[in-house]
């Protein structure tokens, strides 16, 4: 499990600023500069958001889909959490200086330093405001089935092999209506969300972790 949870945590944390899931009206499909440009204006102006989510993880060491469920906070700058309630409790919180991941079931939590997890070129690292997209990411248009939705590819421009994101977008609000993360080694994320709440003034203390007593806590290399 702490494999699903770090993936989690490295690749499609904020993905979750995404939208309501209303459908918008066909239009003609903006260029793919002007796309990254107000998708990243549109996310440099959410301040947070709160949303139940349902994340499904198809991985080869996994032999069938791995479906959770739970509920998820975000704030900018660089400050998270994530509570999944199945198919077992575990909590991962950013404070925007240490990332970790509290499995009660095992009595262990995983400390590692944010800023490390999160370098600018991370999938979605432009969300938590450490990246850029048109200065970090290759973007380019995948073709579309979905009436009204645009599809974005962004690849990082350096480290490559970190991952690949591609997210459906509103071109009427370029809110993300959808999102998917492959790693290279063929792992696919993806994420959907429900009851979305944005710029809803969430308390600091939100984003807070203490170890519970009794909890081993492992610290990844780097972690001081």
């Amino acid at each position: 499990m702490w494999v699903c949870a770090l993936a989690t945590a490295l690749a499609i944390c904020a993905i979750g600023t995404a939208a309501s899931a209303a459908t918008p009206k066909p239009e003609a499909t903006p260029k793919v500069a002007e796309i990254v440009r107000r998708l990243q204006a549109r996310y440099d102006s959410t301040k947070d958001f709160t949303a139940d989510f349902t994340q499904t993880v198809e991985a080869a060491t996994l032999g069938q889909p791995l479906e959770s469920t739970g509920k998820v906070y975000f704030k900018r700058p660089g400050r998270m959490r994530w509570e999944f309630a199945t198919p077992e409790k575990q909590t991962i919180v950013a404070d925007g200086q240490t990332l970790w991941v509290h499995q009660p079931e095992h009595r262990q939590v995983l400390k590692a330093p944010f800023r490390a997890a999160f370098q600018s070129a991370t999938p979605v690292s432009f969300l938590f405001g450490v990246g850029e997209l048109a200065s970090d990411f290759d973007a380019s248009l995948l073709p579309s089935d979905k009436p009204g939705v645009v599809r974005l590819k962004l690849v990082p421009k350096q480290e490559r092999e970190i991952g690949v994101l591609v997210l459906d977008v509103s071109p009427q609000t370029y809110d993300i209506l959808g999102a998917e993360v492959t790693d290279p080694l063929g792992n696919v994320t993806r994420l959907r969300f429900r009851d979305m709440k944005r710029d809803v003034g969430l308390d600091d203390a939100k984003f807070t972790f203490r170890a519970p007593p009794g909890t081993d806590v492992v610290q990844s290399p780097g972690n001081p």
